[in-house]
């Protein structure tokens, strides 16, 4: 079937919409492509981060694994912990005591908002009951 000039333009035009209408349709309309939020140098316990589901989050907190101190974490329910690792700073070779960062991954997984909570502790060292955790942020997922 030919499609003169004149009256070929209207249908490509509609036909070139309603493939536009389908594929936004397809796609979940406007929403952004999932991010990566790197929280640096070191997070601030009382922080607030935005983000979205599907968002990842890495966290960096100051630590030193050679005192025996180590961070345990507890995640919220709008996220999930995918990862916890502790990276040395880089230091002269032969230095000692030097510290690092532990570097946290956290997937948003859910709308709402919820806490990761950090405690720093030697694990010999019982927590005292009713203490605060050492770090809080929370986690506001759209």
């Amino acid at each position: 079937m030919l499609i003169g000039k004149r009256t070929g333009r209207p249908l490509m035009l509609a036909l070139t919409a309603m493939l536009a209408a389908a594929l936004l349709v397809s796609c979940g309309g406007s929403s952004a492509a999932p991010k990566t939020i790197e929280i640096t140098p070191v997070a601030l316990t009382g922080s607030t981060i935005d983000a979205a589901v599907g968002d990842t989050i890495i966290v960096n907190l100051k630590a030193n694994a050679t005192t025996g101190f180590a961070w345990t974490f507890t995640a919220g329910d709008t996220f999930e912990i995918v990862s916890s690792n502790y990276a040395a700073d880089p230091n002269p070779p032969g230095t000692t005591g030097a510290g690092g960062k532990q570097i946290v991954t956290l997937k948003v997984t859910k709308i709402g908002s919820s806490d990761l909570r950090g405690t720093y502790r030697q694990p010999w060292s019982p927590l005292p009951p009713g203490a605060s955790p050492d770090f809080t942020i929370t986690v506001l997922a759209k």
